[in-house]
């Protein structure tokens, strides 16, 4: 009796003593059964026995692929299989860890694929996330959320690896704007993924939902399925009116057009409409109704990135998708109003979440420009509100507009500041044996501290105060610190009248401070 341990099933499989056929549980084909496990009912065709628990194949040679069970370890729900092209959910395929390349068994099992599905990406606005091209796949259901007409399975299309979502290829470029006999003041206009996502939008003909983007008109409220669309072309005859009728739903859902203004035009609270928060300075208000907000509120609408999530855009949303989980992936609790999402990868942050930090309020990364002052992770330009006015980490003078910022080390800097840390001092008047430099203060006490213990606090070895920044001027070498005021008094000397050198003013004894 043959014994085989495989990775699909987790108990050890043996050859049946009478050969039979059988529904092999990885192709699903009615065929002879090679091995199995009767008390788990799990059979294995002779093909699917001998699959190996890693291959090379000529659609991917740069990798090897291995043998997967499920979607456990996979970032995405759905796959799209290289070969085929066919959009699925694998129970079992073979995967690229490298590449996020899959391929499905059917195609794992064909010795004659010569050529591979022509794989495309890319972002549409009909839809929050990015698309692939790929075939629907036997499993597909529903209808292409832009014509609404139904799906074949061998189709191409472009779908969503996270929603199981599809749009016909041919249907990507319909128009986007409509004049229809039903609302002749306005054109409808094919809305967006953002315009449609929130749910409460319904067709102004048939009161349903949508699960695509309609056709729209938003200073009226007036919107449409396509299906809807096309059945209002025929309107309806009726004997005691001469003309046709079409249905109308006289509603007026608003949108809001920012501007600045002055403070006193603020409501009473004074507050922002999206991170609730007390406005200072800068107002937005919208043109018609209360509607208000910080300036750099109103200004992340546009495509942006943020400390936490720069690889992709972030776009800005008044509530969190209805279709996934809406947890922030900052605070991690649930999102209830406006927030940030990448339609790529799902990441999303709530505006609070996003704005928090003081130093970043007034506006998101402008892009890396290199290290911080300890050498160790990315510095970015941001720009500080006047609003919110924030100490630099160095001088600890108040600054707004143009700085730089390190998220790792919670600083912020003048962008001279930065510059004037990186310099080492070499035979400055207070320490000239050795050379200084802007360093993250150490503490005093000598050891690890234990629970009880309070650490102490270094004393500037020029004017024997604490030092209470979070840096200072170092020797590395005598293991001592300055203040970074008091280095830069030094720089600047006195001279009097009385005596022909230039005097420096410190009062202590300690010989590791050069006599002058």
């Amino acid at each position: 009796m043959g014994k085989l341990q495989h990775g699909s099933h987790e108990c050890e499989l043996t050859s049946p003593e009478i050969v039979a056929n059988g529904i092999c549980n990885i192709c699903f084909k009615d065929e002879p059964v090679e091995f199995a496990c009767d008390p788990c009912n799990f059979d294995l065709c002779k093909p699917c026995s001998d699959l190996p628990q890693q291959m090379s194949h000529h659609l991917h040679p740069e990798h090897p692929l291995e043998f997967r069970i499920g979607e456990d370890d996979r970032k995405t729900k759905y796959m799209v299989c290289v070969g085929c092209g066919n959009m699925s959910s694998g129970t079992y395929y073979y995967e690229c860890n490298k590449c996020e390349i899959y391929l499905d068994l059917g195609c794992a099992l064909q010795k004659s694929i010569t050529t591979g599905w022509e794989a495309k990406e890319m972002l549409h606005y009909s839809h929050e996330h990015q698309l692939k091209r790929c075939r629907p796949g036997p499993d597909s259901k529903g209808s292409c959320l832009l014509c609404e007409q139904p799906l074949s399975f061998t189709a191409t299309c472009y779908g969503c690896i996270h929603c199981y979502l599809f749009f016909h290829e041919r249907c990507l470029d319909l128009p986007t704007e409509i004049q229809h006999p039903v609302h002749p003041m306005h054109p409808l206009k094919r809305l967006d993924y953002i315009q449609t996502f929130d749910g409460r939008k319904s067709c102004s003909a048939c009161t349903g939902s949508f699960v695509g983007v309609p056709f729209g008109c938003l200073e009226c409220g007036f919107y449409l399925h396509l299906r809807c669309a096309d059945a209002l072309l025929r309107g309806l005859l009726y004997k005691s009116h001469e003309h046709r009728l079409f249905y109308v739903e006289d509603t007026f859902n608003h949108i809001h057009v920012m501007r600045l203004v002055h403070m006193s035009e603020l409501e009473e609270e004074g507050k922002c409409n999206m991170c609730d928060t007390k406005i200072h300075g800068n107002p937005c208000k919208c043109e018609t109704c209360s509607f208000q907000s910080h300036d750099f509120c109103a200004g992340l609408g546009g495509p942006s990135r943020h400390q936490f999530h720069l690889n992709h855009p972030l776009t800005l949303l008044p509530n969190s998708p209805r279709w996934m989980k809406r947890t922030c992936k900052s605070c991690k609790v649930d999102i209830k109003g406006f927030n940030l999402f990448c339609r790529i990868c799902n990441f999303i942050i709530d505006i609070n979440c996003a704005l928090k930090d003081k130093k970043m309020h007034g506006a998101l990364h402008m892009g890396q420009i290199g290290l911080c002052i300890q050498d160790k992770h990315s510095l970015f330009q941001v720009i500080v509100s006047r609003s919110y006015p924030i100490a630099c980490s160095i001088c600890e003078e108040k600054l707004c507009g143009k700085a730089f910022s390190c998220v790792m080390c919670e600083d912020i800097y003048h962008p001279l500041c930065i510059q004037v840390g990186r310099r080492v001092l070499v035979g400055h008047p207070l320490h000239s044996d050795h050379m200084i430099a802007i360093s993250l203060l150490e503490s005093g006490s000598k050891g690890p501290a234990m629970p009880s213990q309070k650490r102490e606090k270094p004393q500037c070895t020029a004017c024997q105060l604490n030092i209470t920044t979070k840096y200072s001027y170092h020797c590395t070498i005598c293991k001592i610190n300055f203040h970074i005021d008091c280095i830069k008094a030094v720089i600047v000397p006195s001279k009097i009248k009385s005596h022909s050198h230039y005097l420096y003013n410190f009062w202590n004894n300690d010989m590791r401070v050069t006599r002058a």
